[in-house]
């Protein structure tokens, strides 16, 4: 069933045709500014003397608007086949020719990202809307080496404390929503501005949707569009300031490439969050928007525990790491009755787990709701066991047969051709990595 989603910028905007939109959400508050905390973040960007293009921010609020639909709209209640939704997106762009031009590619990376069909109409903005941006008070004088995600998860400190230790001066980029990723991204960061204070900046973006903005739709838990909001609001970010053009996406090889662990979970049941062919089907579509931004994973070709291994300060990661948020689901353990925490048995947090064996000279002193994993026999038809038993069939049809890893690396999506034999290399040391952590673990139907 087609879902029809009309995004307005204000009363003054046009109104949909009568029964054309099943939603509609208004991207300005009752002050007459840019809501949804893309304002807070224009706001911060003009307080370091920055200023974005408007088609930097025509992409920063149809991403949101994407991250609405596709949190907002159910695939059990609106996708025939209860995967598969299609959605159509009514946008007010500054310049509607430029942005049909790159519909197709729009279409096809969403696809390849959220496992959906989606189509665009684009429109002009109101007059009174014509631009968002601010001319800032103050010259640009920042000097940002790079722009750098950071979720608060493992990878992202990992590469904000190598930029920093390596005498780089990131701007951090944070978005944010729940209250597990808000913790650790503060916590974080408060701890690097202590030791390090005028290494680095940060702009943080709570940007998201409540179900009552979405009544009558349901809603989907799965977030496979958060990445395309995350990225945008670093283009935003680069875009503004005038030292940097780089956008650094610290995201360990095995989780970039993120191959199924059976066949049951292709497409988009497995995130493409950072796999190479998402990275670089942005980067087209930015270019195509002509914003002169470039994207680059620095770890594309390291496991999570080489990357802790390798990390140029790693007493500090020893002391953070347990305060970063690696988990795909900390509060889903309520259900269980236990405060919001690491799982411990996703495939994030074995991963994680692993990492921290091999990469750091003491325990991992992280806590996981599934603190050992070698307590009994757990169960494969539960959320204990399911990921353990998944993942030990693939490390162990991978050591069976090797060659297989330049077969499944490619499942997930397109590899360029040159970069190949690195892929399938990270994926055989990255499975391996995990292996040692589930050697002795007892996973079966019970």
């Amino acid at each position: 069933m087609r879902r029809s989603i009309f995004v307005r910028l204000g009363g003054k905007d046009e109104e949909p045709a009568k029964g054309t939109a099943d939603i509609t959400i208004d991207m300005i508050d009752n002050f007459g500014d840019l809501d949804r905390g893309l304002g807070q973040l224009l706001d911060r960007l003009l307080k370091l003397g920055a200023r974005p293009s408007e088609a930097a921010v025509d992409l920063m609020i149809l991403a949101t608007a994407v991250y609405a639909a596709d949190t907002g709209v159910s695939r059990h209640r609106y996708a025939d086949d209860g995967w598969t939704r299609m959605i159509d997106l009514s946008v007010p762009v500054s310049d509607p020719m430029l942005w049909r031009s790159r519909e197709d590619h729009l279409s096809r990376m969403l696809q390849f990202l959220t496992g959906d069909h989606w189509g665009f109409t684009f429109r002009d903005r109101p007059d009174h809307f014509s631009s968002f941006t601010k001319q800032p008070e103050q010259m640009d004088l920042t000097d940002f080496t790079q722009v750098s995600l950071f979720s608060g998860g493992l990878d992202s400190l990992i590469g904000a404390i190598d930029l920093i230790a390596s005498g780089q001066r990131p701007l951090l980029v944070s978005h944010y929503w729940d209250g597990e990723a808000s913790s650790a991204q503060r916590q974080l960061l408060e701890v690097l501005k202590d030791r390090h204070e005028d290494a680095f900046e940060s702009v943080r973006a709570y940007v998201g949707f409540r179900k009552k903005d979405f009544p009558e739709a349901g809603s989907d838990n799965n977030q496979r569009a958060r990445s395309f909001l995350f990225y945008s609001l670093a283009v935003v970010a680069a875009d503004a300031v005038a030292s940097t053009n780089t956008v650094l996406i610290p995201e360990n090889g095995l989780i970039a490439l993120n191959v199924p662990m059976d066949a049951h979970r292709l497409g988009s049941l497995s995130t493409r969050t950072a796999h190479p062919h998402f990275i670089r089907s942005m980067s087209e579509l930015v270019n195509g928007l002509g914003v002169d931004v470039i994207f680059e994973n620095p770890y594309r070709f390291k496991t999570k525990g080489e990357m802790a291994r390798e990390c140029l300060d790693r007493d500090l990661l020893a002391e953070l790491a347990p305060v970063s948020m690696s988990c795909s689901h900390p509060a889903q353990v309520r259900f269980e009755r236990a405060p919001p925490q690491h799982c411990g048995r996703c495939v994030p947090c074995l991963i994680r787990r692993a990492s921290l064996a091999a990469g750091l000279d003491e325990a991992d002193k992280t806590t996981y709701f599934l603190d050992d994993l070698k307590k009994g026999v757990l169960d494969s038809k539960s959320a204990d066991g399911k990921n353990i038993r998944s993942f030990m069939f693939a490390a162990e049809n991978l050591r069976k047969n090797p060659s297989r890893a330049r077969f499944l690396v490619q499942k997930p999506g397109p590899l360029n051709r040159d970069d190949l034999d690195a892929y399938v290399d990270v994926y055989r040391r990255g499975m391996d990595e995990v292996s040692k952590i589930l050697q002795g673990v007892r996973a079966k139907h019970v």
